[in-house]
């Protein structure tokens, strides 16, 4: 069968755009290559970045600011935390559970010393499950340790590790407190599987009014702290805790040290 002329020009040019994509993806230097590759990572990131700010943008009607302390304890509840410590010993979530209490305690001794000041802490559980990765356990409220100790008897591993997520979800919680000083604490036993990553929303924070953000603190528990390097690099302040005896006292350095001080 003769081929037409119009056939001919088609053929040809469609091989010179295979040609031109073909030299648009290899006939780069190296050193071009990768710049080209670095200067659209960074396009990506800060694409993804900018998303998680509108995200993190206020919804609706802030109440008025007033100044106190709101400390929100998001606690990774993912299947690992069924797991015993590498050191031995109980699963992770009854360790988590036992801590989280300890905490409310000393949030209760706090508030009952300094009555004429507003102090609210809650307790919110991270995992990926169906319905809503991040889940209310204890209300952003005066502490309350019979009630909490109620609460956390319910708290159960399963699922996957949706850091980022959470880490949005108490911003928000926060956000609605209404109070100065806020603070975010993140305990977890592993890295993110699932939504958003916790450098990229640690990084979106920063750019959000200083009134808005809350310190955040990240306890990696049971885990490498350097597994995240990039949250820290971000801004937030990443701290180890391999056992409960270490996971007691980071909580209570960090609420002496950073959250539970008084203003001078």
């Amino acid at each position: 069968m003769a081929i037409t002329r119009s056939s001919r020009i088609i053929v040809a040019l469609a091989a010179a755009a295979i040609w031109v994509a073909f030299i648009a993806q290899f006939g780069q230097s190296g050193p071009e290559r990768e710049a080209a590759d670095a200067e659209a990572e960074r396009t990506t990131t800060e694409r993804r970045i900018a998303r998680i700010d509108e995200d993190l943008a206020p919804s609706g009607t802030t109440p008025e600011s007033k100044d106190g302390i709101a400390a929100l304890v998001v606690m990774d509840v993912s299947g690992s935390m069924a797991d015993p410590v590498q050191q031995g010993g109980p699963p992770k979530i009854e360790i988590a559970r036992r801590s989280a209490l300890a905490l409310i305690q000393q949030f209760a001794s706090y508030a009952a010393a300094h009555p004429g000041e507003p102090v609210l802490v809650g307790l919110y559980e991270f995992s990926e499950a169906s319905g809503e990765d991040t889940r209310e356990v204890i209300p952003l409220s005066p502490a309350d340790p019979r009630r909490a100790q109620d609460a956390l008897a319910g708290m159960r591993a399963r699922g996957g590790t949706p850091i980022g997520d959470a880490m949005i979800e108490g911003k928000r919680v926060l956000d609605r407190s209404g109070l100065t000083r806020r603070h975010l604490l993140v305990v977890t036993d592993g890295e993110n599987t699932d939504g958003r990553e916790p450098e990229d929303v640690m990084a979106a924070l920063s750019r959000r009014p200083p009134e808005e953000r809350p310190s955040v603190y990240f306890v990696a528990f049971d885990i490498a702290a350097n597994r995240f390097d990039s949250v820290r690099d971000a801004g937030g302040l990443v701290l180890a805790a391999g056992n409960e005896r270490e996971l007691n006292d980071t909580l209570s350095a960090l609420l002496t040290g950073k959250i539970l001080v008084e203003e001078r």
